[in-house]
């Protein structure tokens, strides 16, 4: 995958909707513009990333464990995290990309997978 095929997944999912919560004082359209904007800012190079725990193991953590991830956005020690053959993203952190963790669940929706 390259940066540009990241950035599209990206748009594909933000076009499918986003589970995202308004601050008040601003609406839904406007928000998602400007969460969009910093995580199309924040898209990098997709590299591999090896998932070793999860905060909620329970729930995604297997599926990511076991499959081919790649990282293709990371703001500090956050990384947006999707399966190379599906369109899944998670939230993962970490400061190095063999040893993630993921927040442990995932969805087809990068906005809300981003801002968990």
């Amino acid at each position: 995958m390259t940066k540009s095929e990241a950035i599209n997944k990206i748009k594909s999912s933000i076009a499918e909707g986003a589970q995202l919560i308004t601050p008040e004082g601003k609406n839904y359209e406007e928000h998602l513009a400007e969460v969009s904007q910093v995580l199309l800012a924040h898209v990098i190079e997709p590299i591999p990333v090896i998932v070793t725990s999860a905060c909620f193991p329970e729930h995604d953590y297997e599926k990511y464990r076991k499959s081919n991830v790649l990282a293709i956005a990371k703001k500090g020690n956050s990384w947006l995290l999707t399966l190379a053959s599906e369109n899944e993203f998670a939230l993962g952190f970490g400061e190095n990309p063999d040893n993630i963790m993921m927040h442990g669940f995932s969805s087809p929706d990068a906005i809300g997978e981003w801002c968990a």
